[in-house]
């Protein structure tokens, strides 16, 4: 099955992302990916369905994906999806942190093996360390 275009220049998916209908984005991404394997565009949709329901770890194997397919296709601006790749990290470290801050760690860790020259390496270290209670939280500051 086809996905159903959205509005010029912006696939259905991300059209109902826009719309906060993130499950329906899921399909209509996952359905996209089926019939376009090559195409960048469907990975981040479907990682930005993925946030939106707070699905972070989700969101950032999509990502990934879709910096691999990025890198041949050039169809989506690479800061864009560094940027998401990071967010959709320290979102899905936060949760893991809840249990093991060793796998918290871990998560934040693929950032720079995923991106070695990235926006965020210096970010995700402070993060490892704010985890791990060697930094002081933002939250942690403002307290004082």
């Amino acid at each position: 099955m086809r996905a159903m275009a959205g509005r010029y220049g912006m696939s259905f998916a991300a059209e109902l992302n826009e719309k906060g209908d993130y499950e329906e984005a899921l399909e209509a991404a996952t359905s996209a990916m089926s019939a376009e394997k090559e195409n960048p565009e469907p990975f981040a949709d479907r990682a930005a369905a993925y946030d939106g329901l707070e699905r972070y770890a989700e969101a950032a194997r999509d990502l990934e994906r879709a910096l691999e397919l990025n890198a041949a296709a050039r169809v989506i601006d690479h800061d864009n999806l560094d940027d998401a790749l990071f967010s959709a990290l320290v979102g899905a470290a936060k949760v893991e942190v809840e249990t093991s801050v060793d796998a918290a760690v871990a998560l934040l860790a693929r950032y720079a093996k995923v991106l070695p020259k990235g926006r965020h390496v210096r970010d995700a270290d402070d993060w490892r360390k704010r985890l791990r209670g060697e930094m002081p939280s933002l939250l942690d500051e403002r307290d004082k």
